[in-house]
């Protein structure tokens, strides 16, 4: 049956395409008396394309829904899921993508996108442009826009520059036995990840029994308790509460240490101390290697306090 005007074509693209089929219809025209096209998709069969294409002259896209629009309707729906780390990542990413928030979703096309990413160094890019993706995504699941729009984040190039490296410095013995601040202390002789310090509720500290429980985490095996060592039990009254990431970096500066080499440096005593490996990995949240390592292996609180008193 023959389409009416103005609903759209299918037709077939040339090449080995392991989707062929392009459904496309024109929009509008532009001053040179040529059409402006929105693909609706790209499809295996010619039956998909047809299908695909009556689908979006039953409910067209919206034209005027913004990048910042989706983003809101997108991370009310997703955000909270996510690990703490990948919502810090993706708030820092989100300053790298405001400018892209007025404009309509419909409209952005490659050449806003890439000046962007020409100005973000190796990981921010790769952030921008996963939060970008999450945002694309949503808006063709929700027929905001065609599935094209979001095959373009492909084309953007990333930096190769990785920025400033952080090095990892571990703190000697001389600079643990001068730290008198509670919150780089308790980091020394935990091992802890700063968010997993920060995130902590007066729930979570069992002082008597002397273990922590740790329940956010950037990955599944750093859901932990983790013991209390004698040398800190005076510090965990003092815990600051509410602290932001660069309060935490302000404290290290003034041991001239960055919050990872806490995290460093526990490991590398508790190696240098002879401390099964395996005793170590479980106090960090760090994931064994092995099967039997991985899943045969669980430890009580007390030869956890054993190894880090040793400390």
């Amino acid at each position: 049956m023959k389409r009416p005007n103005g609903s759209g074509t299918v037709y077939k693209l040339k090449g080995n395409r392991r989707k062929p089929w392009a459904a496309r219809k024109t929009v509008g025209w532009r001053d040179n008396g040529l059409p402006n096209h929105v693909f609706i998709g790209f499809y295996e069969t010619k039956k998909e394309a047809l299908e695909g294409l009556a689908r979006y002259n039953a409910n067209p896209y919206d034209k005027t829904t913004t990048f910042g629009d989706m983003y809101e309707r997108w991370a009310n729906e997703n955000l909270a899921e996510l690990s703490p780390n990948t919502q810090k990542s993706y708030t820092h990413a989100k300053r790298a993508l405001i400018g892209l928030f007025p404009m309509r979703i419909a409209e952005i096309k490659l050449e806003h996108l890439q000046p962007i990413f020409d100005h973000l160094h190796a990981s921010q890019g790769k952030a921008a442009k996963s939060l970008a993706s999450n945002v694309f995504q949503y808006a063709v699941q929700h027929d905001i826009i065609p599935a094209d729009r979001h095959h373009m984040l492909s084309f953007i190039k990333l930096s190769k520059d990785k920025g400033r490296e952080i090095k990892r410095e571990i703190f000697t013995q001389e600079e643990i036995e001068a730290v008198t601040d509670p919150f780089v202390k308790i980091l020394l002789y935990t091992g802890m990840r700063v968010g997993e310090l920060i995130a902590l509720k007066e729930e979570d500290i069992h002082l008597e029994e002397r273990w922590m429980q740790v329940t956010q985490s950037k990955t599944q095996a750093g859901i932990r308790k983790v013991p209390i060592a004698e040398k800190i039990v005076p510090c965990i009254s003092y815990l600051p509460v509410n602290q932001s990431y660069l309060a935490v970096l302000a404290r290290f500066q003034t041991y001239g240490h960055r919050p990872h080499d806490a995290r460093h440096t526990f490991i590398s005593r508790m190696a240098d101390l002879g401390i099964d490996e395996r005793i170590t990995k479980a106090i960090v949240g760090h994931a064994g290697s092995g099967v039997t390592e991985t899943v045969y292996t669980h430890f009580g609180i007390q030869p956890l306090l054993d190894a880090v008193n040793r400390l």
